[in-house]
């Protein structure tokens, strides 16, 4: 299939090693977990009209260090392919791709997280804390005001609708 450009955004396992178009095979370097090793623009070694992000990716760090699959690695990383994308085709000189770390947030549970900032060396916010560190760490990255606004309401409505219910079935079973 002739095309000018391929974007392929599907899965968390690379499938790259069974990516092969039917008139000539395409050698990709692959790293052990199937991911295409890319020089620092994020395009694939050896194959300058080829580019991979994400899960699809093996790319490294100043150090040489394999970074992370992780959304955040994979967010940062779709903001320079598409400029280098772009500037392949303009024929303009490549950014090369620098993470930045911004720390890791996870859910444990409905009122549970844990939070641990990249700025603050060591420091790790937990549980009811944690969670609320999260919620505002996520709200900030949103892209718009409108965006927050709505997402706060939201989330503000369904903290007073579960609160109220609590506070109903307490005072039900209280009169019981």
């Amino acid at each position: 299939v002739e095309a000018d450009l391929v974007l392929w955004t599907v899965g968390s396992k690379p499938l790259l090693s069974q990516l092969e178009p039917s008139d000539e095979p395409i050698d990709l370097p692959l790293n052990g977990r199937g991911q295409a090793e890319t020089d620092e623009t994020l395009r694939v070694k050896g194959h300058p009209r080829i580019f991979a992000v994400g899960d699809a990716s093996a790319v490294r760090d100043r150090s040489g260090k394999l970074l992370p699959d992780t959304a955040q690695v994979a967010f940062q990383q779709a903001d320079f392919a598409g400029w280098n994308l772009w500037a392949a085709i303009n024929g303009r000189p490549l950014l090369p791709f620098r993470f930045q770390n911004l720390g890791e947030m996870m859910t444990l549970g409905r009122y549970d997280a844990a939070i641990s900032p990249s700025f603050i060396e060591g420091l790790t916010l937990e549980g009811p804390v944690g969670h609320t560190a999260r919620k505002l760490a996520y709200l900030i990255r949103l892209p718009t005001d409108e965006h927050r606004l709505k997402v706060g309401i939201s989330w503000l409505t369904k903290t007073a609708v579960e609160s109220t219910a609590l506070l109903q079935n307490t005072i039900t079973k209280m009169l019981s």
